[in-house]
């Protein structure tokens, strides 16, 4: 595998990766020392003594000493690993040209095997091509299903079975998902298909959502025993695994959860806004103000590109976990409209992330149109005063009235009414000016009918009218 290529001594014998690097993205790789480093191993080949600094060294007892990397060493692996992933992932660009490249439609299609004597070899050529974004590094990561893949990889599934039965199990257990569910990196490369890392694209995550789903149902399984976790101060305590998963999370959404500029390109970072979104605990108001807000602000401060991508996203979640995440919006709406009986910025940013589930539901139709209706906007809310301020742009920025997935039918006639009514008036006072400083217009619509053809001659004349459409709105 790429562990063993990268400790093997022949990694430190190549000499043709001090050349530049070239190509889009390129960086130059010097390996300063590593002729003099060869040179030693060659004299050894011919039983000459080398340089003390020789990868490998026989100590008089016979016995071999244990290798120290340096920088040579650590450049050379640094190359193969970045040509590694390049081959196994890609660089995640969508119309990659790089024939070594994964993402590239001509690109390899090899097992990790053949892709690490492919990265060798293309680490000894004189001339490099590496993408922009092939130089990853897989950070710590939770996977629910053991791919075997690296020590980096942590078996989610393997780890709970083994702290139903162990006090030791569940300290290490704990440990690892404070790390990895509070840190952005490590949330990003979790719960992926088959456990194996994979690049991100425009149209499919690579988050595996039953794993997601099936991992959330197991740890927040209710009626559950304390368990030895050691706090943050280094103390065991007893705490339950719901408790870890959420302290976590808030930890997680406590800190920078939004992409930084730089990584605009990336698109794994986006990840973690699907896995935290299906977190069943967002029902829960104790953790309204430390998860939910902060996520879906969070949300908001992303770019419009990057909120496409995670409405096209959340249409790989099955129907029912797509629910409940409308269910914990509508929720969290309902209790604020109830009990602040106003609108503030909070209730804006819960509705506009739940204008990003109704784009993913006319997507993929997991669920009624009729999920989105929300009881207490519709009852509680003076569409008088909202229509105000969505015709007033400047005054607010934000109106239900804008986002009419949360309307029932009979809000939405009562809005018609009141655009009626406003055209109307906006249309008889624009009358009432033109006839004082224009002549003789009449601020009212004249229909001339005979008694015994009332319908006929009022149907005619609304017919005649159709090319003047402001007398109509009088």
């Amino acid at each position: 595998n790429l562990r063993t290529w990268c400790t093997c001594p022949l990694t430190s014998r190549l000499a043709a990766a001090t050349a530049p690097v070239r190509g889009r993205g390129a960086r130059k790789l010097p390996l300063p020392g590593l002729r003099a480093r060869n040179e030693g191993c060659d004299k050894m080949q011919d039983g000459q003594d080398g340089p003390s600094s020789s990868p490998h060294m026989v100590s008089p007892s016979g016995t071999l000493d244990q290798f120290a990397p340096n920088p040579d060493y650590d450049s050379c692996r640094s190359l193969i690993n970045s040509y590694f992933y390049q081959i196994t992932l890609g660089c995640g660009t969508v119309h990659c040209t790089n024939r070594n490249c994964f993402s590239c439609p001509e690109g390899p299609r090899l097992d990790p095997t053949s892709a690490a004597l492919l990265a060798v070899k293309l680490a000894q050529s004189t001339t490099h091509y590496l993408c922009a974004g092939a130089a990853i590094t897989i950070p710590e990561s939770l996977q629910w299903t053991d791919s075997g893949q690296s020590a980096e990889v942590l078996p989610l599934k393997m780890m709970l079975e083994k702290a139903a039965s162990s006090a030791q199990a569940q300290v290490e257990l704990s440990a690892a998902l404070r790390r990895c569910l509070s840190n952005p990196d490590s949330l990003s490369w979790s719960f992926l298909k088959d456990g194996k890392p994979s690049r991100a694209t425009e149209h499919q995550s690579g988050i595996d959502c039953n794993a997601v789903a099936e991992a959330y149902s197991t740890m927040l399984k209710p009626g559950q025993g304390p368990l030895a976790i050691v706090n943050t101060r280094g103390e065991l305590t007893d705490s339950t695994l719901p408790d870890v998963v959420a302290a976590a999370l808030e930890d997680l959404c406590r800190g920078a959860i939004v992409p930084a500029q730089g990584t605009a390109h990336k698109l794994e970072p986006l990840r973690l806004f699907v896995i935290v979104l299906l977190f069943p605990g967002l029902m829960e108001p104790e953790y309204h103000n430390t998860i939910f807000k902060k996520l879906c602000s969070a949300i908001n401060s992303l770019s419009q590109e990057q909120r496409d991508m995670i409405k096209c996203w959340m249409s790989e979640c099955p129907a029912k976990m797509f629910r409940d995440t409308i269910v914990a919006f509508q929720q969290f709406i309902t209790i604020y409209v109830n009990e602040y009986r106003c609108i503030d910025d909070h209730v804006a940013s819960a509705t506009k992330v739940l204008g990003i589930l109704w784009g993913t539901n006319q997507m993929a139709h997991l669920v009624s149109f009729k999920e989105f209706y929300n009881d207490a906007i519709n009852e509680l809310v003076d569409f008088t005063e909202d229509f105000a301020r969505w015709k007033d742009t400047q005054r607010c920025s934000f109106s239900f009235c804008a986002h009419p997935y949360v309307l029932d039918p009979g809000t939405k006639s009562k809005l018609l009414q009141l655009d009626a009514n406003n055209q109307m008036r906006s249309q008889i006072r624009g009358a009432l000016f033109r006839s004082i400083f224009g002549g003789s217009e009449c601020p009212y619509l004249i229909l001339k009918v005979r008694r015994e053809h009332l319908i006929r001659d009022t149907l005619l004349q609304i017919s005649a009218c159709q090319h003047q459409q402001e007398d109509l709105k009088k």
